[in-house]
Formats: structure tokens, sequence, C-alpha cells
């Protein structure tokens, strides 16, 4: 119990919580009376038939224990019941005189067969003799227990837990191994389970009992033990006692269900305390499940492998996880390896980038490469979609835009080519109609990419969103493509919106065949570029609020002395806004500025 009554003349009454205590400590002893006395019967009903003619006696005189124990435990049950009331010290004092005439007759039954069971040859064998010790002992103290009770002279035993604070932990596992050498059947499931009860009977009846079903089994004697051990040890299942000194069942418990990498442990909570109040605060703290003492073999062995098979199957989920994990974080590093490993150096021009991706892998994608003849290529793409499915396309949409803008060239005559092309609103400004061919035959690569997502894999529905430019590096020359995408920016020196690069076209692989227009202009000394995926804008906050077009705007309306510094400050911003949230959407900026 959890309390030692130090000044008996003072109890004059017991509340409901005294008398759950005291069915508590009852039970204890019955418990072994059951269990000890369940296994001799499984031990004799092993041996031949010739040796079971034998020993019909003694298991006659063991199932009259099993059955006095059994009625002796429902007369307790039935006498001190769960009920909320409170009980004088004479009330009280008659209800156990009642009950001891009830089961002092059944005790002394049990003590009668087991005197009579030493008498027989089994007695010589250590473990027997050592089984039915524990049971005539434990009926023994049930007896004097009674009549303390009746008269009111209990104190509630707790064991000095400063006898044991000094213990070696090896020495607390026990390694007796099962009483008969027989084959275990071949269990599906087994595992190592940790039994923790204060009771050294208890200990020694799980450990006999479990490892009969093949399970690896170590026992730990309080509270305070089962925490060292668990922290050294990896148990597959946690079999604990309530009622324990120093540190309870409950407190064991809370500590290894905060523990992240211990708090996946199945408990089973094993107490003579039945009160549901009890068995709702273990659930509630994370116990898998709760037995009552005495508890059936049955049910315990059953309530086990579930438990044990629950955990197995976790477990086996985790490594799933984890082998994919390493697959994604393998994805990862090949999808970043389809990006610039560092900002596209030119003379005179600055390029900063940004991209973090919402999960292992991303839709969003950037791209900046130099073409034979010294231009420019800046891509900027957000694929449909999140995940394994987007990174692929992404993967897909970059290497086709690469590929085709370096090998398509439009045939026929230069003028009529560029007759037949014209920019939008403007017709052709490039003073030299050499790059003005070159930026058109790059742009091809958007047309042609199209069509061959919409023919190979429009029956899938994905496509993006792309801004693909193409920039002379020597005065400045925009020609670009807008497919769907969010607007980008273009900024003078002081912060101010010169223009905004609106969509020219449709989002790209939708369907084969869509015309993309294109536009073009320059950019002038000090004017900055800038654009970003709607993960931006769409960033969501704790209190899922948006980052918002305003908010991004009033970030871009400032002087920055370089983009690096523009693409750092609203990844900070962004990132802070988010804060501990998760991450909606990819990240992605590109960001270039005319130095010269």
């Amino acid at each position: 119990m959890s309390e030692t009554v130090q000044n008996i003349p003072e109890i004059t009454e017991l509340n409901s919580s005294i008398i759950a205590n005291l069915r508590h400590d009852l039970r204890t002893p019955i418990n072994a009376i059951l269990g000890y006395s369940e296994m001799l019967l499984e031990d004799l009903g092993d041996l031949e038939p010739e040796a079971i003619a034998l020993n019909q006696i003694v298991i006659e005189k063991l199932s009259s224990i099993q059955k006095n124990g059994k009625e002796v435990l429902a007369t307790i049950n039935q006498m001190l019941k769960q009920e909320n009331q409170d009980y004088s010290k004479d009330s009280f004092s008659k209800k156990i005189s009642l009950l001891r005439s009830k089961t002092d007759p059944l005790i002394a039954t049990i003590i009668n067969n087991c005197e009579l069971i030493k008498t027989s040859p089994n007695h010589e064998e250590e473990d027997f003799a050592k089984d039915l010790a524990r049971i005539h002992q434990s009926s023994i103290r049930l007896k004097n227990f009674l009549i303390d009770i009746e008269r009111f002279e209990f104190i509630v035993p707790v064991e000095n837990p400063h006898d044991i604070s000094n213990i070696p932990i090896k020495e607390f596992v026990d390694t007796r191994h099962p009483k008969i050498n027989k084959p275990v059947e071949a269990k599906n499931i087994t595992g190592h389970i940790l039994a923790v009860d204060d009771n050294e009977n208890n200990r020694e009846l799980l450990h006999s009992q479990l490892t009969r079903e093949g399970y690896t089994v170590t026992t730990a004697i309080d509270g305070k033990n089962a925490l060292e051990m668990i922290a050294q040890q990896d148990y597959d299942l946690i079999l604990l006692d309530l009622l324990m000194p120093e540190i309870d069942g409950y407190q064991v418990l809370e500590t290894l269900k905060q523990d992240e990498k211990k708090k996946h442990i199945p408990v089973i909570m094993i107490s003579a305390l039945d009160e549901m109040d009890n068995v709702i605060r273990c659930i509630e703290i994370g116990a898998e499940d709760y037995l009552p003492k005495p508890f059936n073999k049955i049910l315990l062995r059953a309530r086990i492998e579930a438990s044990l098979e629950k955990k197995i199957l976790r477990d086996r989920e985790i490594q799933y996880l984890n082998k994919l994990n390493k697959e994604l974080e393998k994805g990862r590093e090949v999808q970043l390896n389809f990006l610039p490993s560092q900002p596209l150096k030119i003379p005179n021009w600055e390029i900063a980038t940004f991209f973090k991706p919402a999960r292992q892998v991303a839709g969003d994608f950037y791209d900046t490469f130099t073409l034979p003849n010294g231009n420019v290529v800046l891509v900027l793409a957000d694929v449909c979609d999140k995940g394994v499915g987007a990174a692929l396309f992404m993967g897909l949409f970059r290497s086709l835009i690469r590929i085709f803008s370096h090998q398509h060239r439009l045939e026929g005559e230069m003028s009529n080519i560029l007759a037949t092309h014209q920019p939008l609103e403007t017709g052709w400004i490039g003073e030299d109609a050499q790059t003005n061919l070159v930026h058109l035959n790059a742009l091809q690569a958007v047309s042609i990419t199209n069509n061959y997502i919409g023919n190979n894999h429009g029956d899938l529905g994905m496509f993006a969103t792309m801004f693909m430019g193409i920039l002379n590096p020597e005065n400045g020359l925009l020609t670009y493509i807008n497919g769907g995408h969010e607007s980008l920016y273009v900024k003078d020196t002081q912060g101010n919106t010169k223009q905004l690069l609106k969509s020219t076209g449709p989002a790209v692989g939708m369907m084969p065949g869509m015309k993309f227009n294109f536009k073009q202009f320059y950019l002038e000394t000090g004017d900055i570029v800038f654009g970003n995926t709607d993960g931006v804008t769409d960033a969501r906050s704790m209190n899922r609020e948006f980052f918002r077009p305003e908010r991004l705007e009033q970030l871009l309306n400032q002087p920055y002395d370089s983009v690096a510094t523009l693409v750092n400050t609203v990844k900070d911003t962004v990132i802070e806004h988010i804060g501990e949230a998760d991450q909606f959407d990819d990240l992605t900026m590109l960001a270039v500025r005319r130095l010269g």
C-alpha cells in the first residue's frame, strides 16, 4: 500500500481508498497461490501417463488448492466491493469477521493440502518444493493478514527503498530457467519483456510463466530500478506494477511516455488495484492495457501477444518509413544536383537564388545557364502538386528546357522568321536581328516541352507554371515567356516598380498545340528582376494566416544594394512568418540585377 499507519489507535474509520489498498494487499498472496499451483499442475500434466498416475494424489491436492484459492478470491471481491462507502472501526471489524468465517476453512484446506503434498516424492525436486513453499507461505500470510485486519492492528507493509538503492542493476536480472526443460512450441510472436514488481513472488511467477511461453524475461524490483534498466536496454514490452515504494507505476509510466526514444514501448499495467479510476488514469497516461491481479494466464498471454503484435507492426512501419526517407533523401540529393550549385557568374550582373522544398523533394525549380553564343537563360517554374510525382516531372521539365533551348532552330530566312514571330505589344526592339533570332529559337523550348508533356503524359494532368527568359548580358535585352506563372517584378534602384512581367501564355504541359506569346524589353543599370513561386505568398503561419502578395511588395518596395540582400530579406521574413507551422509549399526565388 501507499502509506504506513504508524499510530493504530488513532485510526477509527476506513475510507474507500484504504479499503481498495487492503483489497490490493489481500489479493497479492492469492495471486501467488493461484499462479504457482497452476504452474505445478501444468508440470505434472506434462509427465508421462505412468508418472501422472503415480502423482494423482498430488494433482488432486493441487486442484483443491486452485479451487479453494478461487473461492477465497471471489469471497474477498464480493465482501470488499468497489463501493464509495466508508466504514467505522466496529462495522469494518464485523465485516472482516464475517469474511474470516467464510475464508478460514478454505485457507486451512489450502495449508493442509500443502502439508500433505510435502510428503510426496516430488517434494525432493528443488523447483517443485520452492513453488509449493511459496503457496504455503502465501496462505499463512493471507490468514495472518485477515486476523490483523479484523483486530484493526494492521500496518501497511512498505519496503525500505534505501535497502536496495545501492544494489548493482545486473544483480536485479533474474536468470532462472524454466522448470521443465521441454521444447517450447514455435511462436509467431516473441520478444523481450521487462516485468516490474516489488513483490518477489509476483516477479518469480511472471518470469516462470512467460519464459515457458518462449519470451525473454527480465525482472526489476521497483520503479527506480525499472527506469535505470529501460535507459540502458531496449524492451519489446513492459509489465508494470502500480503500487511500489519510492517510484510508483504511475511515475514510471509518465517518465517513459515523455521519453521520445522509449515512449513507443507498450506497457501493460498489472495491479491488484482494480478501481476504474486507476484503470482510466493509466490508459490516459499511455498504458496499452490494464490487468487486475490475480491475473488470468490465458488473458495475460492474449494481451501480451496483442501488444507485441502492435509493436511489431509499428516497428515494421518505422523501418519502412526510415527506408523510404532514405530513398527520398537520395532523391532530394539528385534533385538538388539538377539545380545550379551556385549562382551563375556574369560580368556586370548579379544573380541570387533561394530554394527550400516543403518536403524532401519538390516540384519547384529554377535554372540559370549560358547558351553557346553567350546569352543567358533564366528559368523559374512550379510543377503542379507536391512530393515525389511533382519532383519527377520537375526533373523532366528542367531537362527538356535545357535540351531544346540548345538544339532547336526555326527553319527559313531570318527576316521571314522574325516577321512571322513578333513580341507582343512592342514588336522586335532588339537592335541586332541575330540576337533576336537566338532569343526566339531558345524560347521555342517552351512550346516543344509543352507538346511533349501534353502528348506523352497528358493523362496524368501534370503541368508547370513557368517563366523563361533569354538575356543578352552585353546590352541588357531580355526576351521572355511567362507561362501562367506569378508576375515577376522589375524594380529600379529605389525599389520602384518599373513593370510587371505578367503571364503571356498558359501553363506548360496542359495540352499540346497551345500558343505561347513572348515579350521583349531592356534592363537598365541598377534594374532588378525578382521572381518567386506561389509558395512565398501562400506561406502560412501557425494561425493559418497567408504571407500575401501585399506583404511581399512591401519588402520589394525598398532599395537594396544587392539582390543577395533582397533575396535573404524576403527569405528570412517568410520563414519567420511560418514559425513553427509546417511549410505549406516549396519556396523558390530568383533575382537578377544589372550592375553596369
